[in-house]
């Protein structure tokens, strides 16, 4: 059968709101008993009409691939969007349908030095998949991460992003604010204003950017345009 047929039903087993708009949900499981996927890949919601069929949203895992009985996601709340609605009606322990896995935007092996992350918002999801699946095999990588929101009431993640740090000796992580307060003391701007730090023309690089479009479409004129870097060293996902 193949993913776009197989439904998973998978349990709520936990329900994190890390912002006002940015929720996780916590899933394992149910039947059939274990879900297999790899990193990078991304699993479709549906979101039940009633008698007609269901609605279907794109969701990238955000959890470790060598997992098969759950997986974790994280939403960004749209005002008035279906899935939104559906998914921030939930209290907890209901059964919830996935078609998946879908995708193929993997982690590129053997990997190059330095591994850059571009993410803005919950396009956070994958990169972090990726980390998670990876941080045993490939220890030692130059590890780079610049994660974009608008202000400090939008950060999230710190916490697990900071155990990273400790198992990954060489893994570097920032926010990169758009609207911060005067307060705020890290970058400010947008992601892409910054990809010259790390010196990706001297050291072999692997670009992975996910989220914002424009982000993606920024990124990749600089790097493709204006500086000929290797088109097959760069790897996206659209979240808009």
């Amino acid at each position: 059968m193949s993913s776009a047929r197989k439904v998973y039903h998978m349990r709520v087993t936990e329900i994190i709101d890390h912002t006002p708009t940015v929720r996780e949900l916590v899933l394992k499981t149910e039947e059939p008993g274990e879900f297999t996927f790899k990193a990078g890949q991304f699993v479709m919601l549906n979101v039940p009409q009633g008698e007609a069929k269901p609605i279907l949203r794109a969701y990238s895992i955000a959890s470790d691939d060598r997992i098969k009985n759950g997986f974790r996601l994280l939403f960004k709340f749209v005002e008035n969007g279906v899935a939104s609605t559906f998914v921030w009606a939930l209290k907890g322990g209901e059964l919830i349908n996935f078609t998946g896995p879908f995708g193929k935007v993997f982690f590129q092996e053997p990997p190059t030095e330095q591994i850059v992350f571009l993410n803005t918002g919950t396009g956070l999801s994958q990169h972090i998949c990726y980390l998670l699946s990876k941080k045993e095999q490939y220890p030692n990588l130059r590890y780079r991460m610049l994660f974009g929101v608008r202000s400090e009431k939008d950060m999230y993640y710190q916490k697990e992003v900071e155990a990273l740090m400790k198992e990954l000796p060489d893994f570097k992580f920032e926010f990169v604010l758009s609207r911060p307060s005067e307060e705020w003391k890290g970058k400010k701007g947008y992601v892409q204003n910054f990809i010259s730090e790390f010196d990706y023309k001297n050291i072999p690089t692997t670009f992975y950017l996910c989220g914002n479009g424009g982000m993606i479409k920024e990124v990749k004129h600089q790097l493709l345009e204006v500086d000929g870097f290797d088109k097959t060293r760069i790897w996206s996902e659209a979240f808009d």
